[in-house]
This record gives C-alpha cells, sequence and structure tokens, in this order.
C-alpha cells in the first residue's frame, strides 16, 4: 500500500474513531430529553404558564410537553414512578412524605411564600350569612380542600383560637365545587384558595370573614412547592438546570409584570378580566432563597399534627 493510500486509510479510521467516541462515549448528561413536567391547572401553576407563552423555556432550548394531573398526591407518584420528570405548584406534604419514606427521590427547587402580605386562602360565606367572625363558626359546615391536611391545618388554627371544632363538620371538596355548595347552601362556609376566591368576590353575594390562615400560622408558608426529580437531575443535570432556571425567570416576572402576568391568567384559565384583578398570586422563592429553618418548622408542624408519620430533615431535599 502506498503512503497515499495509508494516510487515508488513517483519516479514515480517525474519523470512525471520533463518530464511535461521541455517540458512544459522550455523558448522558450532553444528551437533550424531551423533559416531562406535571403541573395542576390551577394558579399555583401560573410560572409554567408563562414560561410557556412568554418563550422562556424555548429560549433556554428545552425540550419539553406538559401534562396535566389532578391532584398533588398523584404529581408526586407520577414524579417517584418516573412518569415525569419535574413539577411547578403543588402541595409539600406528600413530597415531604416521600422524603421520609425513600429519602432522595425528590428535589425542591422553590416554595411558596403565603404572606399577609400575598396571601392565597381565606374563610368566605354568603353576603347574608349570619356567621360573622371565627367564633361563629361553631356548629357550622365548613367546605375545605379534599384531602386531610387542609382540614387537619385548619381545625389547629380554629382550636388555637379558641373555636370548638368538634361542634364543625367539615367537608372535603373539590376547589370547583366551593363556591356552589356555598352559594345553594350545601355549607356555611369554604375555606378556600385563589382563584376560587377571586371569583366569589367578583360577585355580589359572597364576603370575606378572615384571611389567610396559612400566613398567621407560618410566614411565609411554604405549603407549595415545585420539584424535580434527583433521577432526572442526576441523568441530565444541564437540561434540569435550564428548566429551573426558565422556570425561576417566570417566577421573577410575576413581580416585575403584573399587568400582563394577569393577561396570561385571563387566557389561560379563562377567568373573568375582575377575577383575575383580584386574584392573589401564589409567589415562589427558588432554592437559593429557601428558609430551610422555617421549611423545618413546617415539616414538625405536619408531624404534629399526623399528617407526617415521624419527622423529616427537610435540608438534604433541597436542590441541588
Amino acid at each position: 500500500m502506498n503512503k497515499k493510500n495509508l494516510l487515508g486509510a488513517g483519516v479514515i479510521i480517525v474519523v470512525v474513531f471520533v463518530i464511535g467516541f461521541y455517540f458512544f462515549l459522550t455523558p448522558a448528561s450532553e444528551q437533550t430529553p424531551t423533559v416531562r413536567i406535571g403541573y395542576l391547572n390551577i394558579v399555583t401553576s401560573l410560572p409554567l404558564f408563562l414560561a410557556e407563552e412568554k418563550g422562556f423555556l424555548r429560549d433556554q432550548a428545552v425540550e419539553y410537553e406538559t401534562v396535566p394531573v389532578s391532584s398533588s398526591n398523584q404529581i408526586v407518584d407520577a414524579v417517584v414512578a418516573g412518569n415525569l420528570d419535574c413539577f411547578i405548584g403543588a402541595s409539600a406534604v406528600p413530597v415531604l412524605a416521600v422524603e421520609l419514606q425513600s429519602p432522595g427521590k425528590l428535589k425542591v427547587f422553590a416554595v411558596s411564600e403565603i404572606t399577609h402580605q400575598t396571601p392565597f386562602d381565606a374563610l368566605l360565606v354568603k353576603e347574608d350569612s349570619t356567621i360573622e367572625a371565627l367564633s361563629d363558626l361553631s356548629g357550622k359546615r365548613i367546605g375545605v380542600f379534599p384531602g386531610s391536611t387542609a382540614t387537619n391545618l385548619l381545625k389547629k388554627y380554629l382550636t388555637d383560637k379558641g373555636v370548638d371544632v368538634s361542634a364543625i363538620t367539615f367537608v372535603p371538596m373539590s376547589p370547583a365545587e366551593h363556591l356552589a355548595a356555598l352559594t345553594n347552601g350545601s355549607v356555611d362556609a369554604i375555606y378556600a384558595y385563589e382563584p376560587t376566591i377571586a371569583v366569589a368576590l367578583s360577585g355580589s353575594r359572597v364576603r370575606q370573614i378572615h384571611g389567610s390562615v396559612y400566613a398567621e400560622m407560618l410566614s411565609p408558608n411554604p405549603i407549595s412547592v415545585s420539584v424535580v426529580s434527583t433521577e432526572f437531575m442526576q441523568k441530565h443535570p444541564e437540561t434540569a438546570a435550564k428548566v429551573i432556571r426558565a422556570l425561576r425567570r417566570a417566577m421573577n416576572y410575576m413581580r416585575q409584570q403584573d399587568k400582563e402576568t394577569r393577561r396570561i391568567l385571563v387566557k389561560r384559565m379563562k377567568l373573568s378580566e375582575d377575577a383575575a384583578n383580584r386574584c392573589v398570586f401564589l409567589y415562589m422563592l427558588g432554592h437559593d432563597q429557601i428558609d430551610s429553618a422555617l421549611f423545618q418548622r413546617f415539616a414538625d408542624m405536619l408531624t404534629d399534627l399526623g399528617e407526617l408519620k415521624s419527622h423529616v430533615t427537610v435540608d438534604k431535599l433541597i436542590y441541588p
């Protein structure tokens, strides 16, 4: 074989080696997966809606699909099972329960900031109701969010305020049923979240008797969290970081661009402009802003209420 042929053969070998190295030895983290983002179709998912509408995910060159889920428990289970890679704005309770039972499966990259200035929950009654104060709830029926957490936290709060909760009937129902149940008399009061509060108060037949229970119990209250799968984060750290960066940008946008955020709320949740303008957003704090001591206090409170079976340490739960 002459020198020219030898050189050509050498070039071919080098090219084959480089291609093989690229396709077979490149770390999984450098591949570009399609990220499966779960969400609840409620105001807590507003950062995701903004990230889609304003192109924040696209700006990060993220391939993604959004998956609507019915409840916080279902969305957490889907991430644990590997059917979702992350989610935005669901209850912290099942997340903490997973950390207790199977540590290290989930990472929290944002928590809610419910305060007296940004209340997300309230007690509502009909305009002509005789209920004026918390003490008047004795002997009444209160519609509450499904699951035990909202009921147990409300019971604790009312008990601390001297209200006899043994004389109160707590009626779990989906948020979509709250306002109808109140107006038709099925319940005497509702313990509601946004946007039910905004929709109710935009009419003329409902009034608020008490503001945020969550904010009074703990402020800022981290009851809602955003989560990424640890397995996904380890396999695709760059993509996970890009998704979180896009959603963090959306969370900041909510604070800075209120008018445009409410326009998108009208579009995505089919609210009236009046209701959207009344709605109090669930603002989120990013992982580098989380007060771990406060988050730990919240977890300990859930343990005391029996929502968690035993003590859970939150430090290792926080992203990264």
